[in-house]
């Protein structure tokens, strides 16, 4: 069955719609041959059609797309460029890693395997689009790579500056501070959690009346051992974290966010501990210029996010061009039968 959805980058926008024409049988809509016979039955058109929201007047684009598909499948096997089952388990257990690993350990390996059954139907056509993808990529490369290392895909400073102009209020900066702080952590033993926040809050009291030192303090009794060195400095918080807010919780966010600067808090108590927290530095909410920093502890600025923007939409134009190229050439080289409308 075609499910090779590979040549996204072709796929022309769709309207939504439920009216369909397509027969659902085994009839043939279109035959391909460049190096064997595929047939691309009128049920196959109609299920695509269906996954895509495709009206009845779009039905020869999405054919033409899947016909792309198979000629591009064709020209890479014949040109000695395949994905085998165990490369494609790799290309998923890459993805699942790589996207476990982004959300910070909070999705699990089922949660990430129901995902890919709820997008693809199943596991095992998700590697298979996976596999899809691999071979385009190597394919492309192989055949055009020449032509593509060759390029000069960086923008030009006018080209970054306009776009700056036309996008300026998308790059904003979230309310932020940089906090430092002691903390306890939860051990879920109710007794020895409560003896600790009271405990931390003893500590809070000494601090605020000046017989003890908040570093002495992040020293004396703080469980984070990596901030330790640094006088219980954690980093920047922002408004928007929602890691943080998912580890701690909004309320401690918030709490931390609204503190007044240099002042030292009484024992915050969060979804993972307990804190007493001092706020060094704290930055308002606010459009970002050209040349300022994205994040404030980050030396990577709006003009640096542009460039690599621009540069990367220009490498996709170039990759796109010469892909409708060898599409073309494939298409020249096959033979076609359309039958759909005929």
């Amino acid at each position: 069955m075609h499910t090779k959805k590979i040549l996204s980058v072709l796929v022309v926008a769709l309207c939504a719609t439920i009216a369909f024409a397509v027969p659902n049988n085994n009839s043939a809509a279109a035959t391909v041959n460049l190096i064997r016979n595929e047939v691309i039955t009128n049920a196959e058109l109609n299920a695509q059609m269906q996954s895509l929201g495709a009206s009845e007047d779009q039905a020869l684009a999405v054919l033409n797309i899947m016909i792309n598909d198979e000629v591009f499948l064709q020209g890479a096997e014949r040109d000695g460029v395949t994905v085998t089952d165990a490369q494609k388990d790799a290309l998923y257990s890459q993805q699942k890693a790589s996207y476990i690993q982004q959300s910070g350990g909070t999705v699990t390996d089922e949660q990430f395997d129901q995902m890919a059954i709820q997008s693809y139907g199943s596991v095992d056509a998700y590697k298979e689009a996976l596999g899809n993808q691999y071979i385009l990529q190597t394919y492309l490369m192989q055949e055009r790579g020449d032509a593509l290392n060759s390029r000069s895909y960086a923008p030009s400073a006018q080209e970054v500056e306009t776009f700056y102009r036309r996008n300026a209020t998308s790059f904003t900066q979230a309310e932020n501070v940089l906090f430092a702080q002691v903390y306890i952590g939860k051990t879920g033993d109710s007794a020895t959690d409560e003896a600790n926040k009271a405990m931390l809050q003893g500590v809070a009291d000494q601090i605020q009346a000046g017989t003890l030192t908040f570093e002495a303090a992040v020293n004396q009794y703080s469980e984070d051992e990596e901030s330790k060195a640094s006088g219980g400095v954690m980093g920047w918080l922002s408004s928007d974290n929602t890691v943080v807010r998912q580890l701690w919780g909004d309320d401690f966010v918030d709490s931390v966010i609204a503190m007044p600067l240099g002042q030292v808090s009484e024992c915050i108590e969060s979804a993972a501990g307990y804190h007493i927290v001092r706020v060094n530095v704290h930055n308002d909410a606010r459009l970002l210029g050209l040349d300022d920093r994205i994040q404030p502890d980050v030396d990577y600025t709006v003009r640096d996010y542009i460039t690599e923007y621009l540069s990367q939409v220009n490498m996709q134009t170039a990759m796109n061009e010469e892909l409708n190229d060898m599409v073309n050439e494939l298409r020249s080289e096959a033979r076609i039968r359309i039958v759909y409308g005929n």
